[in-house]
C-alpha cells in the first residue's frame, strides 16, 4: 500500500491539543448581535408603543333628516316633470304634472323642503297611484347641517359612543391630496336599520346595497369638526383642505377611532 509523502508527514506530527479553535468568525459574531438588538428593539417597542385601533365604516355626506322618496296620489300620465336633480325645493312646490283619465290636470307636490336627488318618471310615462315620481333629500328639519351619515354591522358598534373622533375619506377629495376629513361621533341607533328603512335614508333599494353588505347595519351620526380657517369650512388632517365647499350625497369611508393597545397586550389577546 502507498501513501502520500504529505499524509505520512501528517502522521508523524503530534496533535496540536494546545492550539486554539475557532468556532465563529467575526462575521457570524456580527450576525449573532444584530439579531439580538433586533429582538431588544421589538421587545422595547412591544411595551412602550401603541397601536391605534379602529373600525371603518361607508357612508355619506347628508343632512340629518336623510332622504325621502314623493310618490303620487293619482294615476294619470305624466305631462311635465317640474324639477331636476340638485334644484332645492319648498313645501307645497310641483314636482310632477300628470293627466288623469277624464283629462283632468293633477299635480304631485313636494310636503316638505329639500333638495332634489333624482327624478324617476318622465314626460309620457304612465303613473299609478303610489308610484315614486322624486327622491328629495330634505333640509328642514330641526338643526339642519351637513354630517357624515355612516352604516356599521352590529357585531362591531360595541365600543362605539358619542363623542369618538372619527377621520373620513370623501370621495370628491383625494385623501393623498386633501388629507382626511375630521369629525366627532353624535349618536348611534339602538336597533339595526331594516332594509325598508335603510332605503328611505339613502334614497332606493339600489343606493341602500352598498350600506348593507348583506347585514343590518346600526346607523351612526357624525357632527363634521368645524374650522373656519379652511375653504370648506370643516377641519381637515391638512392645513387647508380642499379648495372647494362640501356637496352633499357623496359617499365617505370613515376610520372610528377607538382608543390604543400596546402590541405586548393585543399579543396576549387582552
Amino acid at each position: 500500500m502507498q501513501f502520500r509523502y504529505k499524509a505520512l508527514q501528517r502522521a508523524r506530527e503530534p496533535d496540536e491539543l494546545d492550539s486554539p479553535m475557532l468556532l465563529v468568525t467575526p462575521r457570524g459574531w456580527i450576525a449573532v448581535f444584530v439579531v439580538m438588538i433586533t429582538m431588544a428593539g421589538g421587545l422595547f417597542w412591544s411595551f412602550a408603543d401603541e397601536l391605534r385601533i379602529s373600525v371603518s365604516a361607508p357612508g355619506l355626506l347628508t343632512h340629518p333628516g336623510g332622504t325621502a322618496r314623493i310618490q303620487s296620489l293619482h294615476t294619470g300620465m305624466a305631462q311635465r316633470v317640474l324639477v331636476k336633480p340638485g334644484q332645492s325645493v319648498t313645501v307645497g312646490q310641483d314636482i310632477v304634472e300628470l293627466q288623469d283619465a277624464e283629462g283632468e290636470l293633477r299635480t304631485v307636490t313636494s310636503p316638505f323642503a329639500g333638495q332634489v336627488v333624482d327624478t324617476t318618471v318622465s314626460d309620457g310615462q304612465v303613473v299609478p297611484v303610489g308610484t315614486t315620481v322624486a327622491t328629495v333629500e330634505r333640509t328642514d328639519v330641526t338643526g339642519d347641517r351637513l354630517v357624515a351619515m355612516l352604516f356599521v354591522p352590529a357585531d362591531r358598534t360595541a365600543l362605539i359612543s358619542p363623542g369618538r373622533l372619527v377621520d373620513l375619506s370623501v370621495a370628491t377629495a383625494p385623501a393623498a391630496v386633501f388629507g382626511l376629513l375630521r369629525g366627532k361621533v353624535t349618536s348611534v341607533s339602538r336597533y339595526p336599520l331594516t332594509e325598508e328603512a335603510l332605503a328611505g335614508m339613502v334614497g332606493g333599494e339600489l343606493a341602500a346595497r352598498k350600506y348593507s353588505a348583506g347585514h343590518a347595519p346600526l346607523m351612526i351620526i357624525v357632527d363634521l369638526i368645524p374650522d373656519p380657517q379652511t375653504r370648506s369650512g370643516y377641519a381637515w388632517s391638512t392645513t387647508q383642505g380642499p379648495p372647494v365647499r362640501l356637496d352633499s350625497q357623496v359617499s365617505v369611508t370613515a376610520s372610528i377611532h377607538l382608543g390604543e393597545q400596546r402590541p405586548f397586550d393585543l399579543l396576549l389577546g387582552r
